[in-house]
């Protein structure tokens, strides 16, 4: 069973200061945390929070001191970084990352518009299959402005990562013992030069206003709503947290799937906190590109609750009945359930196990 998450997320009077490990790739250098716990607890956050700086969530890149060699939106891809020995550009080696030219006398930067406002709990900062060409010290500064301003040079960038070592081939994980504020913008800085492959960034969405669909009903489970998942049976090959993203993805990589099992009667399940409690008026189901490993029968529950996990012996309510889905198509129920409940939570419940891209829970948001 996946772990239970960080606390929601409340402003600090002060940030403190990420607790953080470096875990090197290369087998030519030592793995070590300073602290043995980060990894663990960054490991929740792959289940409960949501990379804010996701390509997937529309983040992008505003602007940038340099970009010779590699540009910096390859920080915001979902892929993995990937080196490919016989690769070249006309500028040089092909780097799947940011890298800038050598020999700057002061430092580089980079500003990242984060596809959705939100509150970060951590961080991880890659720099895969940069070895000789790594990043030495990196800096992230944070500020919630518009976007104009952020271009115009007028946001009020504050640091949230102090000036840190990296190594080379390296995941860098941070980990907030309490999330920061709500950001818009990030600032990351490259000291003196060099390359980065990926920046993470684990927050939760704090949305603006709600986001209707065309039929006036609105995706209460929709990360761009604040909705999340919170806990789950299973994630082997990928985070239940795809399935609250945007679009129907690109590749099955980006939905949620589990191991095999091999165990009579078995099931997994991913449970989502609605990002408002709501009336459930229609359901989507949808399998694009999940062909021979697609749930054969699924269930939605409902419950309600005030913590961010339902506790063990929290009521569930029928709002989908054990229904068939097919491979590589959307599928639409209406409920089966009451629709007279304002839920906070759902759960999806696969038999035996498999792979979903999307879920939609869309409905009517309940009055304040």
């Amino acid at each position: 069973m996946c772990e239970s998450h960080p606390p929601s997320p409340r402003c600090p009077p002060k940030l403190p200061s990420p607790r953080w490990c470096r875990s090197a790739r290369d087998s030519t250098h030592v793995s070590f945390c300073f602290l043995a716990n980060v990894v663990r607890q960054f490991s929740r956050l792959r289940v409960c929070c949501i990379d804010l700086a996701s390509v997937s969530l529309g983040s992008k890149i505003i602007s940038f001191s340099d970009e010779f060699f590699a540009e910096a939106s390859n920080l915001l891809k979902d892929e993995e970084a990937v080196f490919l020995p016989e690769e070249f550009t006309d500028r040089g080696k092909w780097m799947d990352g940011w890298e800038t030219r050598r020999h700057n006398k002061n430092y580089d930067w980079t500003i990242i518009q984060l596809g959705y406002p939100g509150a970060i709990f951590g961080f991880d900062i890659d720099t895969s299959h940069f070895t000789g060409n790594h990043a030495p010290v990196v800096s992230i500064e944070g500020a919630n402005a518009s976007e104009g301003d952020v271009r115009e040079g007028k946001a009020q960038f504050e640091e949230i990562v102090s000036k840190v070592n990296m190594n080379p081939g390296s995941h860098h994980y941070f980990v907030y013992e309490a999330p920061t504020k709500v950001y818009t913008h990030l600032r990351v800085n490259n000291y003196p030069d060099g390359g980065i492959a990926r920046l993470r960034v684990y927050g939760q969405v704090s949305p603006q206003s709600l986001i209707a669909n065309s039929d006036g009903l609105v995706d209460l489970a929709f990360v761009g709503n604040g909705g999340r998942a919170v806990a789950c049976s299973n994630q082997h090959f990928c985070s239940p947290s795809n399935l609250v993203l945007p679009g129907r993805g690109k590749t099955m990589g980006d939905g949620w799937e589990t191991r095999r099992s091999r165990t009579p009667n078995h099931s997994d399940w991913a449970i989502l906190k609605l990002g408002i409690p709501g009336y459930v008026e229609k359901v989507e189901f949808d399998t694009k590109q999940f062909c021979g490993n697609f749930p054969p029968l699924v269930t939605l529950h409902g419950t309600v609750s005030d913590e961010d996990i339902p506790a063990d012996d929290a009521q569930w309510t029928e709002i989908i009945g054990g229904v068939p889905l097919t491979a590589d198509a959307q599928h639409y129920f209406d409920p089966t359930g009451p629709r007279d409940v304002a839920f906070t939570h759902v759960k999806f419940t696969m038999y035996p196990d498999g792979g979903i891209k999307r879920i939609r829970v869309n409905g009517r948001p309940a009055a304040n």
